[in-house]
Formats: C-alpha cells, sequence, structure tokens
C-alpha cells in the first residue's frame, strides 16, 4: 500500500518536550512515523503555546477556544473532568471548546487519510468534521471514558459515538469486555495495549539519589500522576501513617488540585515529614525518580491500563497498585507485583511493609515485572494500529 497519513483528534498533548499531558498519544505518532507514516495531531491550545509546531516528524495544531486565550481554562491543568468539576469558567467554556475542536478538525481531517480519535469526546468531533470530509475513523477508549457508558444522557451519547466509529481500540481487555457489555458489536473492537519507551531502564539508584538529593537509607514509596480524587492519594497519605516501616519517604511526582487537601491531611495526621511534593517533572526526568526509588505506589479507584506500572516495571522497581480496571492484566498478585483493593489503607500499609522486608519477594517481582516490560513496546503497539488503519483503507 502506497504512503498514507493518519489525522489524531486528543483533549490532549504534551505542551512541551517532557510534558506528561498525552504522552502516549505522541509515543504511538513518533512510533508510526518511524515506520514511514505521516502523523498529524490535532490538540487543544494553551496561552503561551505555538499554534502549529513538530515533534519530530510529527506536525501538532493546536486549536484555540476561548479568547482571551490567557483565560482558556477546559483542558490541561488537573484535566478536563477535573476542571469541569471545580472550575465554572471551564463549565461556561465547553461549548465554545467543542465549537474550536470541531473548526479545527474540519481543516485538518481532510489532509488525512484515516482519522484516530483519542478519547470519545474527540469521536464526536470527528464524526461532526468527516461528514464533509469522508474518512475512516478510529477511536481509543481509555479508563476515564467508559465509565460514562453506564448511565444518563452521557451514556446514550457515547454508545452512539462507538456506533459511528469504523473501529474502537480498546486499551485493555477489561475495556473491550466492557464496550462489548453496552453493545458496542465485538467484531468492531480491537485491543490495541499502550508500550513503554526505551528510556524506562534500571538505573544506578544511590547515584541518582545523591543527584535528586534524596536520603540514601530511606524506603522510598513513588507515585507518578495527576494528584486528582480518583488516584487515591488520601489512602496513600492514610497509608503512611499505618505502615510499620521506619525511614519511609513517599514521594508525590505530578501536580493538581489536591495537593494543598493532601498536606493538611498529611499534617493532621502526623506524617508530613514522610510525604514530599516534587511537582510535576519532564517526561524525560521521570525514569531517574523511578531509578530512585523501592516501589511504585497506585492507590487509584479507577484506571484503564496504566503505563506508569509498565514502565516502573522497566526501570526494575516493584509496584503495589489496586485491581481496578486493566490494572490486573499488568499486576498479577504476588508475580508481576502486589495488588489490593481500593479504598484499603491497612492493606496498601502492609503492601509497603511486606516489600520493605522481604527482599526475596522484592527481587522476584522485579525479575518478572521487568520481563514483561519487555515483551510491550510502543513499536509493537505501533504495528498493531498500523494493520487496522490499512485494512480500513483497503475496505474503502
Amino acid at each position: 500500500m502506497k504512503n498514507f497519513k493518519v489525522c489524531m483528534l486528543t483533549t490532549g498533548f504534551p505542551r512541551f518536550q517532557g510534558d506528561l499531558f498525552g504522552t502516549f498519544v505522541l509515543e504511538l505518532a513518533r512510533e508510526l512515523a518511524a515506520k514511514g507514516i505521516g502523523v498529524d495531531v490535532l490538540a487543544p491550545h494553551e496561552v503561551g503555546l505555538a499554534r502549529n509546531e513538530h515533534f519530530g516528524r510529527v506536525g501538532v495544531f493546536r486549536f484555540r477556544y476561548f479568547f482571551p486565550t490567557t483565560r482558556q481554562a477546559v483542558a490541561y491543568g488537573g484535566g478536563i473532568p477535573s476542571n469541569i468539576r471545580s472550575s465554572w469558567a471551564a463549565r461556561l467554556q465547553v461549548p465554545f471548546f467543542l465549537l474550536g475542536f470541531c473548526c479545527g478538525a474540519l481543516l485538518q481531517v481532510r489532509r488525512g487519510d484515516v482519522v484516530h480519535c483519542h478519547w470519545t469526546i474527540s469521536g464526536l468531533v470527528a464524526y461532526v468534521a468527516t461528514r464533509l470530509w469522508r474518512r475512516p475513523l478510529v477511536l481509543s477508549v481509555r479508563g476515564s471514558d467508559i465509565h460514562l457508558v453506564e448511565h444518563g444522557l452521557m451514556a446514550k451519547l457515547h454508545r452512539k459515538i462507538y456506533g459511528w466509529m469504523d473501529v474502537v481500540v480498546a486499551v485493555s481487555e477489561d475495556i473491550a469486555e466492557k464496550l462489548a457489555t453496552v453493545g458496542v458489536p465485538r467484531d468492531k473492537v480491537r485491543v490495541v495495549h499502550n508500550g513503554v519507551d526505551h528510556r524506562f531502564r534500571p538505573g544506578d539508584r544511590l547515584a541518582v539519589r545523591r543527584r535528586l538529593d534524596l536520603p540514601a537509607g530511606d524506603f522510598i514509596a513513588l507515585f507518578v500522576g495527576l494528584l486528582i480524587p480518583i488516584k487515591g492519594l488520601d489512602i496513600l497519605v492514610e497509608a503512611l501513617a499505618k505502615s510499620q516501616t521506619g525511614e519511609l519517604l513517599c514521594l508525590l511526582v505530578g501536580d493538581g488540585p489536591l495537593v494543598s487537601q493532601l498536606q493538611r491531611q498529611a499534617t493532621c495526621l502526623g506524617v508530613g515529614d514522610r510525604l514530599r511534593f516534587v511537582g510535576r517533572q519532564p517526561s524525560d526526568e521521570i525514569p531517574d525518580w523511578m531509578a530512585a526509588a523501592d516501589v511504585l505506589v497506585l492507590p487509584s479507584r479507577s484506571e484503564g491500563r496504566p503505563n506508569v506500572v509498565l514502565e516502573a516495571q522497566a526501570c526494575g522497581i516493584p509496584v503495589v497498585a489496586t485491581a481496578v480496571g486493566g490494572t490486573p492484566e499488568l499486576v498479577r498478585d504476588g508475580e508481576t507485583g502486589l495488588l489490593i483493593e481500593p479504598d484499603n489503607s491497612q492493606a496498601l500499609a502492609a503492601a509497603i511493609d511486606r516489600l520493605r522486608s522481604d527482599d526475596a519477594l522484592r527481587d522476584r517481582l522485579v525479575e518478572a515485572g521487568r520481563a514483561q516490560a519487555e515483551r510491550l513496546t510502543w513499536s509493537a503497539s505501533a504495528e498493531q494500529m498500523a494493520e487496522i488503519y490499512r485494512d480500513l483503507l483497503e475496505a474503502a
């Protein structure tokens, strides 16, 4: 088949080199471009960003949706769902966001042969845009999307959007099963797992700790992600107070609306000295923070198929995570990590203590986790997606 181009629509994309927003979209786009497939991405604008730019071979076009642009409040920050829940300005701007997205899509989709949407709302925009420029439609569904199909008007809208797509891609078997339960034909669903970047690999723990000014002898638990309610970080703070591990330090890498609340909670529980807010870090530096840690903790109340688990496993640190969404596909309890139930701070504390005291268990989990991460690459994910695109174009 001749060379073709993919137009990607997304509600989140890195704003600069090393930004964590939508990194999986960028990683997939880069790998597709490396295979000779043209890729353009349409994403929301933020003040200070160029409207048009390139990330390597990937073209990026950013749509503005409110003026002055300094007031744009829907995208980025704590993420769109969190922004809309916490800000009247964000809620009022949603119609303008959708209008700006649609206008940008009308200009971009005609330049591609296939349209690939990330998150369900992008599927709605793509459907509107392709009424004029007919193109095959692919929609990737992640953890935050699938919960909106359970009830209410949003459920009906999401089901309608799934019906408009030519292919619906689930990032986990769990999501694929949930799509089937809400009526998406199984032959329309493909499972394409996210991969892990080659930058994630074991490092020199003591050397990295010296560079990051971290105590050499502490047992360090690490969280990486947005500081938002669904991540269960209040449970993590409670677990720090219940843990029997001495010299325990927990690092929170990321930003979000819960910083002040978590600080107050840690102070009230007397574990302020066990909790350090690192803030948002460039994605290129996340491997160093992982190399410095003894365990990754992910106490989420909901997940899709969390890439941070794969990244930690590739860096050679064990994982403690909640048994939600697609996480058990990556963390098999006692084999590739430790699984606990959500909202159980005692279980989380016990798992941390267990890894602190059991070197043999920790080594076994690290070895199995690394072997798993080595098999799941972005190159393999991109090849699966490319095959989906080719099938659609041949059928068109």
